[in-house]
């Protein structure tokens, strides 16, 4: 825990000391050791494996560990977002492969699970 800790120090998060496991009405629980940064208007692209075309999403915070992202399209099927799906974020030119923690109307928890990396596909 303590590398992670270091990490997020030197990507300028700040951490908890202890886990908070707060519940705010409508948001999952507060279960993390790092605390998240808020983003503003980052845009991003998710993909499964059964989709065909990258669908646009933004990035409503991050930490170290994983992110909070928002799908601007309702058309997407359910059964496309179950376990894992890699995330594009255009401003950085990078992609990381996620697992998805929980998901809550057009909002989805992330965790991280590989590094970022260049993209291996092309978003459009």
């Amino acid at each position: 825990m303590l590398i992670f800790r270091k990490l997020a120090e030197a990507l300028g998060l700040s951490t908890s000391s202890k886990t908070t496991a707060r519940t705010r009405q409508g948001t999952p629980s507060n279960k993390r050791t790092l605390t998240r940064k808020r983003m503003r208007l980052v845009d991003g692209f998710i993909v499964t494996e059964g989709m065909l075309t990258p669908r646009a999403c933004t990035l409503r915070d991050v930490s170290a560990l994983g992110a909070c992202i928002e799908i601007w399209d309702d058309a997407v099927k359910p059964a496309l977002l179950r376990d894992r799906l890699t995330l594009y974020i255009p401003s950085d030119r990078k992609e990381v492969d996620c697992d998805i923690v929980w998901k809550r109307n057009n909002a989805i928890g992330l965790k991280f699970a590989s590094a970022f990396r260049a993209p291996r596909r092309t978003y459009a």
